[in-house]
């Protein structure tokens, strides 16, 4: 192991790097990769955090870019974006993003849950904040309120700050969903009206 490819994992911009990123960097096989990583492993440079993902010993990053990196492509929504944005208070002690896959992880001891959502709902109306990437705030909403109509989610109106909403955004991006999704969101808008 040269010590400048050691060099460049230290200095890379990315906290996180897969088996083909440790290939790519040492110019070597995927096996020789596989022997690097659990060489890197022993002599305290890099930690495993699932199969084929590692991190720096000592590098910081933040869980959510972690939520991004255990499984690609994927994006940070549903309760913890609601959270974020400051429409719900209650702070989820699950990580949720969507994926094309559901999968359910548990790494650096916090438990991660990706909900599957179709390719044509997965594609719009997300973006990057500090170093990870979530999904605007209608968006989130959406996305929730579609998880609920699936009966994975569970979101009272009372507990969704609806003025923090674009309405005009979430009407845009909510023809995209079923029409579940539209009579959820008239029935939270009401109760929101009701709450004033």
């Amino acid at each position: 192991m040269a010590k400048n490819n050691i060099s460049m994992l230290l200095s890379a911009d990315t906290p996180f790097f897969s088996l083909s990123s440790i290939q790519a960097t040492f110019n070597i096989t995927r096996e020789s990769a596989r022997t690097t990583a659990f060489r890197l492993v022993e002599r305290g440079i890099l930690i495993r955090l699932r199969r084929d993902l590692y991190t720096l010993v000592n590098r910081k990053y933040s869980l959510f870019s972690l939520a991004n990196a255990l499984h690609q492509p994927s994006v940070i929504s549903l309760e913890t974006a609601l959270n974020y944005w400051g429409l719900i208070v209650q702070v989820p002690q699950i990580i949720f993003s969507l994926a094309l896959k559901s999968y359910h992880y548990t790494a650096d001891n916090t438990e991660f849950i990706y909900r599957r959502i179709e390719p044509s709902l997965f594609r719009f109306g997300q973006g990057k904040a500090e170093d990870f990437y979530i999904t605007e705030p209608e968006k989130a909403f959406l996305d929730t309120l579609y998880m609920q109509s699936k009966g994975l989610v569970a979101l009272l109106p009372e507990d969704v700050d609806m003025g923090k909403l674009d309405i005009e955004l979430l009407e845009y991006y909510s023809q995209f969903y079923p029409v579940i999704v539209k009579k959820l969101i008239r029935l939270f808008k009401e109760k929101s009206y009701e709450a004033k």
